[in-house]
């Protein structure tokens, strides 16, 4: 085969953007940027590149399956960097080690992942190898008041874009962990069945639960809490599954979500957001809440963030910390036309059939 018939090849993930797509997305990035610097956050830049080790920090080693890593001329591995919150935490770290108290950050940045699938080359599959991603952090503030705050801040992100059809799913990053070994779920299994709520694979989670020899619909109780009707779990009398320290974790963060609940409905911040005990993130990072924003048409959140109180003291601080990003490809894919859509969705993004 000549040269010739792959003078126009590009690797699998990447995409070109023409000059009409170019410059939407950059007003978009423009437009975010500037919504967060008006609400106190200054705009930083890293480099693309992170040692392995730095990224690894609070991170499962299995995580770096997906990184495009090389290694430097010290012989150091180094990875083009699959998000940016490794990178601002340890930019920061040194700033609050001198004593600052807070750092409130916003960033527009490319974010890559290692990808041989051809349905990769759509960044609506959430595999693309490049996407670009604005989002802010804020570190040095904990507490369910910053969490609201955080929320407040994306639902107005959001609404900025004149996006109004949307919806926010929260959850605890905790929870569902500590949910499943307190109510007797194996522990051989628990790993498999947390891969699958990331993926929202439903069916793969009831097989692997059946395979394991799980006798409780667990999903099911998962799918039933919702703090915003309830301040008591919604499980079975006969299941004891408070009294381990598994359970212990499981209702600190149930406590957890229903103080945040009560918070977003005094504030009037409850519309378009809903609770699903079943999202789980598979970044090991995060401590606290976790949540997504979906939008019709594009399969995979728009924006999406969480807390991550433990990060800092890998680099030397303890802080807490909380934060989010726009996917940028995501939210334009929710544009028709040009035009945002209007049209309210009743519909969870993530409702089971």
């Amino acid at each position: 085969m000549s040269m010739r018939n792959h003078v126009a090849d590009r690797p699998p993930g990447m995409r070109d953007v023409f000059p009409q797509r170019a410059g939407d997305r950059r007003r978009l990035e423009n437009q975010l940027l500037e919504f967060f610097e008006a609400h106190g956050y200054d705009m930083v830049s890293s480099g693309s590149f992170e040692y392995v080790d730095t990224l690894l920090r609070g991170r499962s080693i299995h995580d770096s399956e997906d990184w495009i890593q090389i290694f430097d001329t010290t012989g150091r591995a180094v990875a083009l960097r699959p998000d940016m919150t490794p990178s601002i935490a340890r930019m920061a770290a040194p700033l609050l080690s001198a004593g600052r108290e807070s750092v409130l950050w916003c960033y527009a940045e490319k974010v890559y992942h290692r990808t041989t699938d051809p349905a990769s080359l759509s960044w609506l599959s959430g595999k693309a190898a490049e996407s670009t991603q604005v989002g802010v952090e804020c570190i040095g503030r904990g507490g369910r008041e910053a969490d609201v705050d955080i929320l407040a801040l994306c639902r107005r992100a959001t609404d900025s874009l004149g996006l109004t059809e949307w919806q926010m799913v929260v959850s605890h990053a905790m929870f569902a962990p500590a949910f499943l070994v307190a109510v007797g779920t194996p522990e051989s299994a628990v790993e498999a069945l947390l891969g699958c709520l990331t993926k929202g694979d439903y069916v793969g989670f009831r097989r692997i639960a059946a395979e394991a020899g799980v006798s409780h619909d667990v999903l099911s109780w998962l799918q039933a809490q919702n703090p915003f009707s309830s301040q008591e779990m919604q499980v079975p009398d006969e299941i004891d599954w408070t009294a381990s320290p598994a359970g212990e974790r499981a209702v600190a963060a149930w406590d957890d979500l229903v103080s945040l609940a009560q918070e977003l409905e005094e504030r009037g911040l409850a519309d378009g957001i809903t609770f699903d005990l079943t999202l789980h993130r598979d970044l090991t990072y995060y401590t606290g809440i976790v949540f997504e924003v979906f939008a019709p048409g594009v399969g995979a959140p728009i924006a999406l963030g969480g807390r991550y109180d433990d990060l800092l003291s890998y680099f030397g601080v303890s802080a807490p910390a909380v934060g989010f990003t726009f996917e940028i490809e995501r939210a334009l894919a929710a544009k028709d036309e040009g035009v945002w859509p209007t049209k309210p969705n009743q519909q969870s993004a993530r409702e089971v059939p």
